[in-house]
This record gives C-alpha cells, sequence and structure tokens, in this order.
C-alpha cells in the first residue's frame, strides 16, 4: 500500500472512530459526507477501487452499529451513504468487476465467512473472558484486535446478500446487460425475497431463456436463398408442424452503429421504412431499453392488422460483440399484462402474432457494422395459401433491409437524426457502449 493510501486507510478509521465519540446528528452527516468524498476521490484518483472499498465497508458497518443515536437517524445516515451518487457510481463499478460470484464461490466465502463469526463469537464468549482475566489489554493490543475484526468484517461484507444481489441484478437489467443479469439470477436464494420481486427476478429469466431459444435460428440450417444483391441477402423457410414462414436477412452496412440503433428504438417512425407499417406507437416505456408497442399494417384486399409487442434492446458485447434487438407479441401474455399493469383497448383489427423478431447488430468498427435478423409471425390468413404469404414476406423483409441501410448511409438528411439531438442523453449512453468497447 502507498504512503497515501495508508493515509487514506488512517483517515477512514478515524472516521470510524468518531461513531463512538457524542456527536450531535448534523456532526456525523457532516463527516459522511467529507467520507464519501475521500472514497470517492481514492476511486478517481487512484483507481485503486479494492482500497476504496475497504474504506466503503468499514464506514457503513460502524453506521450499522452505532450507538447514541436514535433509528430513524441512523438509517437516514445510511441511506445516504447507499443513494450518493458518487457512492453508487463507484459502488456499481466495483460490483460490475467482482460480481456475479459463481455459485461455488459464493458457498466457499458463506462458509469462510461462517467459520470466522463462530471463532469472533468463541472469542468473546463469557468463559473465554473469564479464563482470560489475567490479560490485561494495553491500547496498542486493543487496535490491533480492532483492526483483525475489521478485517473479518470487510471478509463478510465481499459476501453480498440476497438483497445486494437483487440490487445487482436490476443494475445489470437497467443497462440492458441480460446475460449477466441472469447468471447472477442464479446465485439467489428466492426464497429470501418478497413475492414481487421473485416475480422481476422471473420476468427476467423468461427473457434471456426466449433470447437464447429463438437465438439458435440465426445460425440454423434449412435455408433457402431468395435474393442477394449489393449485399444483402434474405432467404427463407418453413418451420416443420407450422404453416408460417420463416426469414433470415443479413447485410453489411457502412454506417455509425447507433444510428443503425436509431432506427430501430424510434417506434414512431416504424412508418418511414416498414413496409406496408402506416401508424406505430409506444404503449409504455418499461426500463431505458424495454417498450411495450403498438403498430398497424394494411395490406391489399385483406383488412389491417395489428400487433401488441414487447421490444428489448440487449447490449451483449462483453459476451460475443453483438447488441440484440428482441421483439414478440405479449397481447396474449395474460402473466406479463398483469405484472407490468397493462391495460389493452378491443381492437376492431386482425391481431398479428408475432412470434419472435430478432435483429443482431455486430459492430465491426466505428464506421461499419453487420446486421443478421430473423423473424417468424403468423399473420392470420387462413384463408391464403402459405407459399404466396411467404412470396410477399420474402419482399416485405427485402424493402426492410434495404431502406435500413439507405437512410443509415445519408442519417442526418431523415427525421430519425433529429430525434439523436432531442434525446442526447439517451443516444450518449448508446455511443458510449459502442465507444468503450472498441477501447
Amino acid at each position: 500500500m502507498s504512503n497515501q493510501n495508508k493515509i487514506d486507510m488512517k483517515i477512514a478509521n478515524e472516521f470510524q472512530c468518531n461513531f463512538f465519540n457524542k456527536l450531535s446528528y448534523e456532526e456525523l452527516k457532516s463527516d459522511l459526507q467529507k467520507f464519501m468524498q475521500l472514497i470517492h476521490e481514492q476511486y478517481q484518483n487512484s483507481q485503486d477501487f479494492f482500497e476504496a472499498y475497504d474504506m466503503y465497508v468499514i464506514g457503513r458497518e460502524k453506521l450499522i452499529q452505532m450507538r447514541g443515536v436514535n433509528k430513524e437517524q441512523v438509517t437516514d445516515l445510511i441511506n445516504h451513504l447507499d443513494t450518493n451518487e458518487q457512492i453508487t457510481q463507484f459502488y456499481d463499478f466495483y460490483k460490475e468487476q467482482c460480481f456475479p460470484l459463481r455459485p461455488q464461490q459464493l458457498k466457499n466465502l458463506l462458509t469462510h465467512s461462517q467459520r470466522e463469526k463462530i471463532k469472533q463469537q468463541e472469542f468473546l464468549s463469557p468463559q473465554n473472558l473469564n479464563n482470560q482475566t489475567n490479560i490485561v489489554f494495553s491500547a496498542e493490543e486493543t487496535n490491533i484486535q480492532q483492526l483483525e475484526n475489521q478485517q473479518i468484517l470487510q471478509e463478510i461484507q465481499l459476501v453480498p446478500s440476497c438483497q445486494e444481489l437483487y440490487n445487482i441484478v436490476l443494475n445489470y437489467d437497467n443497462d440492458s446487460k441480460l446475460d449477466k443479469a441472469y447468471q447472477t439470477i442464479q446465485t439467489i436464494d428466492k426464497t429470501q425475497l418478497t413475492e414481487d420481486q421473485t416475480i422481476k427476478l422471473s420476468v427476467i429469466e423468461s427473457s434471456y431463456e426466449f433470447m437464447m431459444k429463438n437465438l439458435i435460428e440465426l445460425d440454423s440450417g434449412g435455408w433457402t436463398l431468395d435474393k442477394k444483391s449489393h449485399g444483402i441477402s434474405v432467404s427463407y423457410k418453413f418451420p416443420p408442424k407450422s404453416s408460417t414462414v420463416s426469414l433470415l436477412m443479413e447485410a453489411d452496412i457502412e454506417a455509425d452503429c447507433s444510428k443503425l440503433m436509431s432506427l430501430i428504438t424510434e417506434v414512431e417512425l416504424f412508418s418511414e421504412y416498414v413496409p406496408f407499417c402506416n401508424y406505430a406507437t409506444t404503449l409504455k416505456t418499461l426500463s431505458k431499453t424495454q417498450k411495450v408497442c403498438s403498430s398497424q399494417l394494411y395490406f391489399p384486399v385483406i383488412s389491417n392488422r395489428e400487433t401488441i409487442f414487447l421490444g428489448q434492446g440487449i447490449d451483449r458485447l462483453d459476451e460475443n460483440g453483438t447488441i440484440l434487438f428482441l421483439c414478440k407479441s405479449i397481447d396474449q401474455d395474460q402473466q406479463f399484462l398483469d405484472y407490468y399493469n397493462i391495460q389493452l383497448q378491443k381492437s376492431k383489427n386482425v391481431r398479428l402474432q408475432l412470434n419472435y423478431y430478432i435483429f443482431q447488430i455486430t459492430p465491426i468498427n466505428k464506421a461499419r457494422c453487420k446486421i443478421k435478423a430473423v423473424n417468424n409471425c403468423n399473420p392470420q390468413l387462413s384463408f391464403v395459401p402459405t407459399w404466396l404469404v411467404a412470396l410477399i414476406a420474402r419482399k416485405f423483409a427485402f424493402q426492410l433491409i434495404e431502406k435500413i441501410v439507405k437512410y443509415t448511409k445519408n442519417f442526418e438528411k431523415y427525421p430519425w437524426y433529429k430525434k439523436t439531438q432531442e434525446n442526447p442523453e439517451f443516444y450518449s449512453w448508446l455511443q458510449n457502449k459502442i465507444d468503450n468497447y472498441f477501447a
């Protein structure tokens, strides 16, 4: 440890000791503010987040054990520490580096922590204390013992509780990292969570399982090439035991990945490039990267079709260097509708069922990316031959990709550019993901 780190840890220990003095609530809060700033500086200046985390554990543990201040004030101080923007930023970064633990790692840490707790309890038992009545600890020895206890507490704190793991899952989900959210869920004992928390985890697990089940189609066989032109290809196949057609679309695009993502994100502009779409809107925003949407399609001769679908963006850059968009109909998923309190109005249109739509983007560099998409839907055209539905769908698919390529090449000329200017925070967040990936 460097001299500066030793000084920082000394200040942290002094802060800890202040909680045993008779300080007013205002003095404690002021002291806590200085302490949080110290953690932030330790993390920002030296990039030593392990040292910063040691300091955080010392302060938080003594807040929990503090005496002489009423329970409400202690709770307020702990909340002040846990919700501080700088501390949250640091703590999220720390958990990103160290968690999620694999089940065996978690078990080993828990076992070790339990052993240390037992040792501590035995050491402090009345029998042990009576046997050591002749031992007189000097002030220096007492301080050493306190430091050893702190080390044990720090190690115990490294094992996240179920609630902490649940919060980690929510952070991953909010950052669209579905793989990491799912991996963390596997380490949680759900019996220790509330019913609402358990349902939330089940929703995330279902999203992950839906993604993995249908991702297989991107690399599956049995496709028949329909058309290939100017770097765009469309293939199709008829799934067994189904009257539907599946479509596979591929293309290389000379465009910034974030520009391409805006075409998929801005639902209200679907009518600008999605064939047969005359209306689309967002019904409910569930998170930064999840929306429930409605779109209406018109076809010659037959009545209009409507689809109510969930659109979800997933950051898989750390997993396999891709960004994924998933869509599926949710109007018949009553559990999903109930959980998010979504009330659907009756419609005169026939409801098209979107079984799945997967749009995968692979950034090649900052000015080029590769797209691969697959979809399968039931347009509810039982009186129309499947071969005719397939023919229309293939034309639909090629036009869709063709327009995407066109609009991303001359992005500034089209309405999506204005949307990115109106929502700079979201699009900066997307761009930062790409920049960090290439960095």
